[in-house]
C-alpha cells in the first residue's frame, strides 16, 4: 500500500509544479484563537476549518468568516500579502495589521469587517463584488481598489483613511459616518446620509439620489457627478465639471470647470473656468445663500473682450444680495476692464467695458516695448489723451504717432517709441552707480599695496628699495580719471560713464606689520545712455568715505577696505517722434557701501633676483549694496514716476601681482613697478532694472538694462617713484576691466609724503 500524502504537502508538491496555478480550492471558516490568531499562507498556522478538520491556508482558498463558536478570535492578524478566492463576511470581524497588508478576493456577506493596527491594509476586490460586507476603520488607513459595491462605510475612527486607489471604482449601498478619503479612483453612495471630514484627490465621487454626503472640513473633489446632496461646512473645490448635479452647499464653492446643478446654496461662489459670451458658466435650477443675507461671485479666469457675460443660469435667485467680489472688480481694472453684474431673467450677468482694450501692449514686442505700451494702454483708458489733448499734450501726441506707426504696419519704430516712453534708460542708473562703487574699492587697494615698498616680507629687504620701517605716518593726494561702458544689446539699452576726481587720504603706520587709515574721494562723472529706446543723459556726481587696514604676517598680506558712497544724479530724457517730442528732468540720490577683503602671499622669484622681483599670488571677495531712491520726472504731462532700485553683489577675484624694482638706470631712483591680473566673478542680479509709471496712471511697469557677462578680467599696472629723502612719491596706476558687452577704464596720478 502507497503512503498517502498530506493535504499540505500535495498543494506544496503542486505549486513547485505548477508555480501559482491551482487546482482545487479549498473551502475554509475562520477558527483562530485568541493566542493564535495570525492569517498567513505557513502549513503551520492551522487557523483555518475544512470540512471541520483543522488546516492552514494556501493561496486560492476560499475563506468564510462566520458567526464565532466558541473560542474563535473575532480579531484575524495578517502582516503579508494574501490571496483568495471568494472573502465571505458574515458577522463582526476585525483585520489588525502588525504590517503592511493586502487581501485579495471577491468579497460578499453580511458582516461587518473593521480594519485596526496602524499599517495599511490594502482590500482589493479581484473580480467584481457585487455584495460587499460593511467596511469601518478603527484604526490606520484602508485603501481599496478594483470594482466592489460594499453594503455601507458604517463608521471611521478620527484621524484615519480611506484610499480610493487610482483605477478602482468603488461603491457604498448605504454610509453613515466616516473621517477622511483620498480618492484617486470611482467611489459612489447609493443611498442614505453619510458624514465625513474631509474628501481629497483627483478621482470621481457619485451620489445616487438618495444619498446625502456631510463634509466638516475644507474638501477637493475632481470629478462630482451625482444627483443626491452633498453639504460641505468648509470650503468646497470641485475640478471638473459637474454633471447632472444634485444640491450642493458649501461656505466657499469653487468650480473650476462649471457644471449643472439642481440646487447650489454658498456664501462665495468662484468661478475659476473661463467664461465665455457663448454659453453659461455655471447652471442651476436655484442659487442662494448658505447663511446670511449676501453671495459673493468671484470671477477667477478673466477674458479679454467688452460684453456680457451669464455667469450663472439659473431660474431662482431667491432674495438673496449678489455682490461681485472685491478680487474680481481689481483682477479686471488690471487688464483694462470696468465690471457690473446684474440679476436679470437668465440669472447672473456679468458686463465688462473696456477702458483698455491693450491695443499697443498686443502689437510691441520687446520687454521694455511693452512696459511702455502698458503705460499707454492705461493712459488711453484713464486720461483718454487726444480728447483732452490740452491737459494732456505730450501723451496725445505719443498715441498720434503709436496709432501712425501701427497703421503703417512699422511695429518695430513703435515699439522702440513706446520703449522710449517707459524710460528704458533709467534701468542703468542702479548699474552705473554699482560700477562706481566697485572701481572705488579697487583704487584703495591699489593705494594701500604700495605703501612701504608693496612687499610684505621683511626678512631680506632689499636696501634700495623704501621696504624699511623708517617713518610713522604718510598722506597722499592722487587725480583719478574713469571710463565705464555697458553695450547694449538686443532690446536693452546700455550707458557710458565718464568721471574725474581726486582723493585725499592718511595713514599710520601702527607697527611695522599694522597700517591703518582712511580717506575721502570726489567724483564728478557724466552718465548717458543709449541704445534701444533711450536717450538720456545727466550727472552722476559721487562722494565717498573709505576706511582701511593692511597687516602683515611674515610673508602674508591681509587688506580690508570699507567704503561708503553718496550719489548726487540728475538725469534728462528725451522722447522723439513724428510731429513732436518732449524732454524730462529728474534728480535723485544713491546711498552705496561696499567692502573688501585681499589676501597676497610674496614669494621671491630667486636668490639672484631678490633685488629686483617678487611675485604674489591674490585672492580677493568684495560685497556691494547700491541702491537709487524714488524720484519724480518733471517736465511734461508724460513724465514718470521711477521706484526705488537697489541691488546687492558679490565680487570674486583670483590671479596674481608682481613687484619689482625698475628704473635705477633711466630714474636714478629705485622705482617699484607693480603688475596684476586678476579673475573675476560677479554674483548677483546683474543687468539694471526700474519700476516706472504715470503719476495719475494705476499701470507700473518694469524696464530692464543690458546685462554683462558674469565672468571678467582685471589687468592693471602702477609705479611708486621716490623723489629723494624726505621728498616723497609719485605714483601713478592704470586698470582695465573686461567682461562681454562691459568694460572700464581707470587712471590715476599722486602724490605720497612720508613723516
Amino acid at each position: 500500500m502507497k503512503p498517502r500524502l498530506t493535504r499540505s504537502l500535495q498543494r506544496i508538491l503542486i505549486v513547485a509544479a505548477a508555480g501559482s496555478a491551482f487546482t482545487h480550492a479549498a473551502d475554509l471558516t475562520w477558527n483562530g484563537q485568541a493566542d493564535s490568531n495570525t492569517w498567513n499562507t505557513q502549513t503551520t498556522n492551522t487557523n483555518w476549518l475544512n470540512a471541520g478538520s483543522a488546516a492552514p491556508f494556501v493561496s486560492g482558498d476560499n475563506v468564510t468568516f462566520a458567526i464565532p463558536a466558541g473560542t474563535e478570535s473575532t480579531t484575524v492578524q495578517v502582516a503579508d500579502s494574501l490571496q483568495a478566492g471568494t472573502m465571505t463576511v458574515d458577522s463582526n470581524y476585525t483585520v489588525q495589521t502588525t504590517a503592511e497588508s493586502s487581501i485579495s478576493a471577491t468579497m460578499s456577506g453580511t458582516g461587518t469587517l473593521t480594519k485596526s493596527g496602524e499599517y495599511m491594509l490594502s482590500l482589493h476586490a479581484a473580480e467584481n463584488s457585487t455584495n460587499g460586507p460593511a467596511l469601518a476603520v478603527a484604526a490606520g488607513n484602508l485603501a481599496l481598489s478594483g470594482t466592489a459595491t460594499y453594503r455601507e462605510l458604517s463608521s471611521m475612527a478620527d484621524d484615519t483613511q480611506i484610499q480610493i486607489v487610482e483605477g478602482a471604482d468603488i461603491t457604498f449601498a448605504n454610509a453613515s459616518t466616516g473621517s477622511d478619503v483620498v480618492l484617486q479612483g470611482n467611489m459612489q453612495f447609493d443611498e442614505g446620509p453619510c458624514s465625513l471630514n474631509t474628501i481629497a484627490g483627483s478621482g470621481t465621487l457619485s451620489l445616487q439620489e438618495a444619498a446625502i454626503l456631510s463634509l466638516s472640513a475644507d474638501s477637493e473633489i475632481g470629478t462630482l457627478s451625482n444627483a443626491g446632496t452633498l453639504n460641505a461646512s468648509g470650503n468646497l473645490l470641485i475640478e471638473n465639471p459637474v454633471d447632472n448635479g444634485g444640491k450642493v452647499s458649501a461656505t466657499r464653492l469653487i468650480l473650476n470647470n462649471g457644471g449643472n446643478f439642481n440646487t447650489i446654496q454658498t456664501n462665495n461662489l468662484v468661478i475659476g473656468n473661463e467664461i465665455t459670451t457663448t454659453a453659461p458658466a455655471v447652471t442651476t435650477q436655484s442659487l442662494g445663500v448658505l447663511n446670511g443675507e449676501n453671495v459673493q461671485v468671484d470671477v477667477a479666469s478673466t477674458v479679454h473682450g467688452s460684453g456680457d457675460y451669464l455667469l450663472v443660469s439659473t431660474q431662482s435667485l431667491g432674495t438673496a444680495t449678489y455682490t461681485l467680489a472685491d478680487e474680481t472688480v481689481e483682477r479686471y481694472r488690471n487688464i483694462g476692464y470696468q465690471t457690473n453684474m446684474q440679476r436679470t431673467a437668465d440669472g447672473l450677468v456679468l458686463t465688462l467695458a473696456a477702458f483698455n482694450n491693450g491695443y499697443y501692449t498686443r502689437n510691441v514686442y520687446s520687454p521694455n516695448g511693452k512696459a511702455g505700451a502698458i503705460l499707454l494702454d492705461q493712459a488711453f483708458g484713464t486720461l483718454d489723451p487726444q480728447a483732452n489733448s490740452r491737459q494732456y499734450t505730450d501723451l496725445a501726441l505719443v498715441l498720434n504717432a503709436m496709432d501712425a506707426y501701427l497703421a503703417d504696419n512699422n511695429r518695430h519704430a513703435a515699439d522702440k517709441l513706446a520703449a522710449n516712453v517707459a524710460g528704458a534708460g533709467l534701468a542703468n542708473l542702479n548699474s552705473a552707480w554699482r560700477g562706481q562703487m566697485e572701481r572705488q574699492l579697487n583704487a584703495i587697494r591699489n593705494r594701500i599695496t604700495g605703501m612701504q615698498g608693496g612687499i610684505s616680507c621683511y626678512s631680506s629687504p632689499n636696501p634700495k628699495a623704501p621696504l624699511a620701517h623708517h617713518f610713522s605716518y604718510t598722506m597722499w593726494a592722487n587725480a583719478e580719471i574713469d571710463y565705464q561702458n555697458q553695450g547694449g544689446n538686443n532690446s536693452l539699452p546700455g550707458y557710458k560713464l565718464n568721471s574725474i576726481g581726486g582723493t585725499a587720504g592718511f595713514a599710520m603706520f601702527a607697527s611695522r606689520d599694522l597700517t591703518i587709515g582712511a580717506a575721502f574721494t570726489g567724483m564728478a562723472g557724466r552718465l548717458s545712455s543709449k541704445g534701444f529706446g533711450s536717450d538720456a543723459s545727466g550727472d552722476l556726481d559721487a562722494y565717498y568715505a573709505n576706511f582701511f587696514m593692511r597687516m602683515d604676517t611674515n610673508c602674508w598680506q591681509h587688506s580690508l577696505i570699507g567704503s561708503v558712497g553718496w550719489a548726487d544724479v540728475k538725469f534728462n530724457r528725451r522722447v522723439n517722434f513724428p510731429g513732436g517730442n518732449y524732454s524730462t528732468h529728474g534728480s535723485t540720490d544713491g546711498l552705496a557701501f561696499g567692502l573688501m577683503y585681499e589676501l597676497a602671499y610674496s614669494y621671491q622669484i630667486s636668490e639672484d633676483t631678490m633685488k629686483s622681483a617678487w611675485w604674489q599670488p591674490v585672492i580677493n571677495v568684495s560685497y556691494i549694496h547700491s541702491q537709487m531712491d524714488a524720484y519724480t520726472e518733471s517736465g511734461s504731462d508724460a513724465a514718470l514716476r521711477i521706484g526705488k532700485q537697489d541691488s546687492n553683489n558679490v565680487i570674486f577675484g583670483f590671479g596674481a601681482r608682481m613687484q619689482g624694482i625698475v628704473g635705477e638706470q633711466w630714474l636714478n631712483t629705485p622705482a617699484i613697478m607693480e603688475a596684476r591680473i586678476l579673475g573675476k566673478a560677479l554674483v548677483g542680479a546683474r543687468a539694471g532694472k526700474a519700476h516706472v509709471s504715470i503719476p495719475g496712471v494705476a499701470a507700473q511697469s518694469t524696464v530692464r538694462g543690458a546685462e554683462p557677462s558674469a565672468i571678467g578680467l582685471e589687468l592693471g599696472m602702477g609705479f611708486n617713484i621716490p623723489l629723494g629723502s624726505n621728498l616723497g612719491t609719485i605714483f601713478t596706476d592704470f586698470t582695465a576691466e573686461f567682461y562681454q558687452d562691459q568694460n572700464s577704464v581707470n587712471g590715476t596720478l599722486g602724490y605720497r609724503f612720508n613723516f
